[in-house]
Order: C-alpha cells, then sequence, then structure tokens
C-alpha cells in the first residue's frame, strides 16, 4: 500500500485558528499524535479528518455581534464597536484600502496600502478593516477558514477558482443563501478619533456627516443609510449605490480543505434542513458530493475538490443539534445505520443487513448516493475477501483506501486499520432541538464533566463553581471546566438549561466516542459496540474518534460546553486508565498564556 506523511495535527489547527480569529502566538503539536506507523509500511497513513459544520440559522450572524444572546446584526449595546485599534478578520485587507467598481465587474478591487490600520483611505475608498467589520457574516467566516470563501465563478473540476472580470481576478463572493438582513451602526465623532467612520467611508456615502450611519448587509450586498431603515436593492434615497459583496484577489484565496489537500482524507457531514442530527455530504476521501438539500451528486478528480464544492453550496438554515450531529458521526465511523432517519441515505455504509442495512452498489437507499455513486476499485479489483463488504462498495468505509483517486489513497485498494479518526466541530455554540440521544449516554461523562448547573450568574469572571452557571463574558477555564476533570468537584460546571430544546450531551458523546472501540472484535468476530449494545464490525486495534472543537464567534453560554467536548473528545491517555485525569493528557501545549498546562483550556 501507498501511502504518504501527513502534516502535523497542528497545521490543521493553525490554519484555522487563523482564519477565524486572525493572527496570534500558536505551537504546533508533534506530528506522532497525528498520524500512525503500521507495522507493514514505512511510511505514514494519512488519517481521517470529518469536518462537522454549523450550517444552523445563528450562522447567518454577523461576526461583531457580541450581545448575549446573540440577535446576528451590530447596533446593540452590549456588540463589539469599530475601531481602528483592532484588527478585523474578514475577506478585505484590513492594511489595504480598496475602491468599487460599478460596472460590470460589480466588485471590490484593492486600491491603496496602508502603513497602519488607523492610517485613513482616500475620500473615494473604502477601508478594508472597516469592511471586515461592518459584513463579515458567521457563516463567511466558516468558508473563509475552510476553502477561501465562494468563488463567484463556477468553480474548474479540480476545485480551483478561475479569474473573472478586468482585471482578471480571483473573485469571491459573500454568503448569498439562506441569510438574513443585518444591521451595523458606525458613528461620525466628530470626524476625529478610532470610531470615526471618516477615513473608513467614502465621501459620497456619508454626505452631510450625520451622527450616525447604518450598513444594511443583506444576501452578498450592502446599502448605507442614515436611519435603521432597510430598503431592498439600496433605493432610499441617502443609498449612493448598491454594494455587491465580491472582492477581488490577485491569487486564488484558500482554506483548510485546500491547504492540507490529499495529505489527509477529508469528510464533512452538516446538520439536516430538518429533523435529528446531520447528513454527510461527502464520505471520507471520497470524490463525490451530494446535496445539502437534494439528491443531486456531482463527481470530480479529487476528494479535495469535492469537498469545496460541498462547502460551497452549504448555507445556514437549520436548528443546532450537536450532539446528535456527533452521535451520526460516530455511528457513520461504527459503520452502523442511522438512528434518526434509518431507510434512506444519511452517510455512506459499505455492509449490508442487520444494524447496518446499506443497500447494494448504486442502489438508491441507505447508505448510497444512487446511481451516480463510482467505486473505490481500479481494474479487475474486489472489495477485501472476508470484510463482509457489499460488493464494489468497500469504498463507503471510512477505513477503505481505494485506488480510484488522484492521486491514490493506495496503489493496491486495501482495508487499513491503523488510521487515526478525527472529527473536528465548528460550531458558534449553544445547543438546540439536541434530545434524541441514547439514554445511556446522555449523561455518560457525568464524573467528569463538573456540576450541573442552571441559570446565569454574571456577577463576576470568577464567580464560584456552583449550581449557578458562569455566565460573565470574561469568565475563564478554571471557572468554567475547573482545574481537573477527575473528579466532578474540581471539573467546573456543566449548563444543562439550554433554550429551545438544546441539551448537554455534546460531551457525553464525544468521551463515549473517545473512550470505546467502534469497530470491535471478539477475537476475529465481529464485536459488540460498548453502551449501545450492538453487534459492529470487526477492525483489529482501536478505531476510536478524537474531537476537535472551534467557538466560532459564540457568546458564553456556549464555550462551556466546547471546552468539555474537547478536554473528554480528545485526551492523550497517557497513563493507560481511560479516564482524562492528569491535566497533561489535555492541556500541555505552550499557547498564548506563555506557559504549558496553565490556562485550563483544553488543547483540542
Amino acid at each position: 500500500m501507498k501511502s504518504r506523511n501527513i502534516a502535523t495535527r497542528g497545521t490543521v489547527m493553525l490554519a484555522l485558528v487563523g482564519c477565524l480569529v486572525g493572527p496570534g502566538a500558536l505551537q504546533a503539536q508533534t506530528m506522532d499524535q497525528y498520524y500512525a506507523v503500521p507495522p507493514f509500511v514505512s511510511d505514514q497513513v494519512a488519517p481521517n479528518i470529518v469536518l462537522l459544520l454549523d450550517n444552523s440559522g445563528s450562522m447567518s450572524g454577523l461576526a461583531c455581534d457580541a450581545s448575549n444572546p446573540a440577535d446576528g446584526d451590530c447596533s446593540d449595546a452590549g456588540d463589539r464597536p469599530f475601531s481602528t485599534a483592532t484588527s478585523f478578520s474578514g475577506y478585505f485587507d484590513p492594511l489595504l484600502c480598496y475602491t468599487y467598481d460599478a460596472g460590470a465587474d460589480a466588485r471590490f478591487e484593492p486600491a491603496t496600502v496602508k502603513l497602519t490600520l488607523a492610517a485613513p483611505c482616500l475620500a473615494t475608498e473604502w477601508d478594508g478593516n472597516f469592511l471586515n467589520f461592518a459584513t463579515f457574516r458567521r457563516f463567511d467566516a466558516l468558508k473563509k477558514a475552510m476553502i477561501g470563501g465562494d468563488c463567484f465563478m463556477a468553480r474548474a473540476a479540480d476545485g480551483t477558482c478561475p479569474t473573472y472580470g478586468t482585471p482578471a481576478l480571483r473573485t469571491v463572493r459573500a454568503q448569498a443563501t439562506g441569510v438574513n438582513v443585518e444591521l451595523v451602526d458606525t458613528d461620525y465623532a466628530g470626524g476625529v478619533g478610532v470610531t470615526t467612520y471618516v477615513g473608513r467611508i467614502p465621501l459620497a456615502d456619508r454626505s452631510g456627516s450625520p451622527a450616525r450611519l447604518w450598513i444594511s448587509v443583506a444576501p452578498a450586498y450592502f446599502c448605507v443609510d442614515n436611519d435603521n431603515s432597510f430598503n431592498s436593492n439600496c433605493t432610499d434615497g441617502y443609498s449612493q449605490r448598491k454594494y455587491q459583496l465580491k472582492i477581488g484577489y490577485s491569487t486564488e484565496p484558500t482554506g483548510v480543505i485546500q491547504q492540507i489537500g490529499a495529505q489527509a482524507r477529508f469528510g464533512l457531514f452538516e446538520f439536516k434542513p430538518a429533523g435529528d442530527g446531520a447528513r454527510m455530504l461527502v464520505g471520507v476521501g471520497s470524490r463525490q458530493s451530494i446535496d445539502f438539500s437534494g439528491s443531486t451528486v456531482e463527481t470530480f478528480t479529487t476528494n479535495t475538490a469535492a469537498m469545496v464544492d460541498a462547502v460551497q453550496e452549504s448555507f445556514p438554515s437549520t436548528w443546532t443539534p450537536l450532539a446528535e450531529s456527533l452521535y451520526e458521526t460516530a455511528r457513520y465511523i461504527a459503520q452502523i445505520n442511522s438512528t434518526y432517519i434509518p431507510g434512506s441515505y444519511v452517510y455512506p455504509i459499505a455492509f449490508a443487513g442487520g444494524i447496518s442495512n446499506g443497500v447494494a452498489f448504486g442502489a438508491s437507499g441507505v447508505g448510497s448516493v444512487g446511481a451516480s455513486e463510482i467505486t473505490a476499485l481500479t481494474g479487475a479489483e474486489t472489495c477485501t475477501a472476508g470484510a463482509g463488504y457489499i460488493a464494489n462498495a468497500c469504498g463507503r468505509d471510512p477505513y477503505f483506501f481505494g485506488s480510484n483517486h488522484t492521486p491514490p489513497w493506495a496503489t493496491t485498494s486495501t482495508q487499513v486499520r491503523c488510521c487515526k479518526t478525527f472529527v473536528i466541530l465548528v460550531t458558534d455554540g449553544e445547543p438546540t432541538q439536541d434530545t434524541n440521544i441514547p439514554a445511556g449516554l446522555q449523561d455518560y461523562a457525568h464524573g467528569h464533566h463538573g456540576v450541573h448547573c442552571t441559570g446565569a450568574d454574571t456577577s463576576s469572571p470568577t464567580a464560584p463553581i456552583n449550581a449557578a452557571c458562569n455566565a460573565h463574558q470574561n469568565t475563564t477555564a478554571p471557572y468554567l471546566i475547573g482545574t481537573s476533570p477527575a473528579a466532578t468537584g474540581t471539573s467546573g460546571e456543566h449548563k444543562t438549561d439550554y433554550a429551545s430544546s438544546g441539551n448537554h450531551y455534546l460531551d457525553d458523546v464525544a468521551y463515549w466516542a473517545h473512550t470505546n472501540d467502534l469497530r470491535p472484535c471478539s477475537g476475529t468476530a465481529d464485536g459488540t459496540i460498548a453502551v449501545l449494545n450492538v453487534t459492529g464490525h470487526c477492525l483489529a486495534g482501536l478505531q476510536n474518534i478524537s474531537v476537535y472543537t472551534f467557538f466560532a464567534f459564540g457568546n458564553i453560554a456556549g464555550r462551556e460546553i466546547l471546552m468539555h467536548t474537547a478536554q473528554l473528545g480528545g485526551f492523550e491517555d497517557s497513563n493507560n486508565n481511560n479516564l482524562p485525569d492528569l491535566v497533561t493528557e489535555w492541556d500541555k501545549v505552550i499557547n498564548a498564556t506563555g506557559a504549558p498546562g496553565t490556562d485550563g483550556i483544553a488543547d483540542n
């Protein structure tokens, strides 16, 4: 079997953090934590990386929205204000001024370079830092991190973004589907200082120097107005024009998926448009994608191109069933059928009958994308003998490396038991409509996730750990997840009263999937999956999940559950007791605090 080196897992994390929160002091982790070296190959095996992306309705909101609860806009007292002392992430370069091409190209194009963030732009130019502040949505942040943003032109078969317009530039468009109109206000402030809109907005768009201007951010365009009413297509008498949120680049912007490329085998889950749990749009290592809300299947030359396509076509639309979605992801790794929609496609399944019930290759139904399905095999290859696979459908299994890929995942297609599997959950936090989890998993991590709490104690960032949830916006990790998960008394608090039928089961599912074998054996026969008590599909060794969480612009209410999920779903069991009882098992990376193991934030 031919295999390739994989970049450190720190590379993936650094790329994500850089896209989501901007520059910072970060330390990459060691390569041996991210790949395995099996005894029968001399090189490393590419890991499985399943992205679980939050496409809930709240991801339509602006990144500058810091109110609790979040309402999507940036015109409330608690929202993050504009300041030239702050560098805002987004599709624009904060150290560039931009002109707007109002002709056929209808896009922003780079103009004057700023030497500092505070340097003003010319009277005909827009400030890139201000545009990031005023127009960048949470879902835009997700797409920028993953794929560099939505390409305005149809992507090429290899997933790249063609040039467009004059001059020929790679053109990215902000989110155009599934988003609400959001308002941002900005002040004149005497025309001076770090908060004024003077030097940030062209003179023609701020005539009369009103005390306050409003930016109305609509689907992929915005308007400038002197009041807080929104007029579709910028038809208000004050607005100068409809500004399309299209940005030209001399070089193609990319995200984690393109940057890692064939060094890892990616898969993609997103929350279902309706109902419980998530749906898989790209199987691990597959070069096919299925539409988020339909049945159209597209085929590409690479797994990277399929992933880019699926992310680009996604949009905010639904609730936030975090635990249910991670649970379905674990069932996919186990190759057992969906709990929630057992009669149709939810994710690929390579096994027939029993608890799996996958249909034949190319058929429509459980475990198959339908007639367009391509096999992972080439030539006269057949699925691994004795593994129990459906004929020609072995590529549905995340532990099967096929040769029908560019480059081949394996020179000779084969089942692999040595690749690590990671789930990266990117979300703005609080779970909603998230109750349908097996009873045995609903408080599975109770001994390690702290005192159950309700309500909100906003009195202090260092309020005591008790039955009232610490909710001050500046609460630090020790007052959320404690100092050790070994015992309830030192493992922080655990919120249990989320709104809209949300629940606290995410970290329970993560702990179960991380500490149990999802492909157990009984001798050489199929074993029983712990807690679920169903027969799985034997694969020698330990096949589990390590979970990473990324907190994308949410408020304090979502931080604790994601911290506990990373802690309990990704700890490295150095003393082999299957417990996260040593701080060094989950907090040892040198990070922004300047010392390892001192910030109390789980490394994942």
